[in-house]
């Protein structure tokens, strides 16, 4: 798993789960499980639950928590570094790329993965902030 593409996404889900923690949970505190055991006492278990009651409840939540952790992902770079080993096409991200391109003082190419990075970050975050409005409007 080291030095190929499976350990370097388990890497970046654990640095950047957190944040899709951070948005659902307070959303699955404040629901309770009230709406839930009602629906089991209704007759509704497992799958049909969740999508019939918790999904609609969370969705915004999670689609937050997805977006915040794509934007994060992008940016990763110590705990990829590691686990990458940064070989040329097979397993360099751009965040290594921009490394190994400062390394190697080519800072005008670092300095132009960088700005598509964070191009991409920002455009993320900003349809983030649009989604929200869009929900407190509906």
């Amino acid at each position: 798993m080291v030095y190929a593409f499976p350990g370097m996404v388990i890497a970046t889900l654990f640095v950047t789960f957190p944040l899709m923690v951070r948005e659902v949970m307070p959303v699955l505190q404040e629901l309770g499980s009230q709406q839930e055991e009602a629906a089991s006492t209704l007759g509704a278990y497992g799958w049909r639950t969740f999508w019939s009651v918790t999904w609609p409840s969370i969705r915004w939540a999670v689609v937050y928590g997805l977006v915040l952790t794509v934007a994060r992902s992008l940016g990763e770079f110590g705990a990829v570094l590691v686990v990458s080993g940064n070989i040329m096409n097979k397993t360099q991200t751009a965040t290594t790329l921009v490394y190994q391109d400062v390394e190697n003082f080519n800072v005008a190419a670092a300095n132009g993965v960088a700005l598509v990075l964070v191009t991409f970050s920002v455009g993320l975050l900003l349809m983030m902030e649009w989604a929200k409005k869009r929900k407190e409007v509906h």
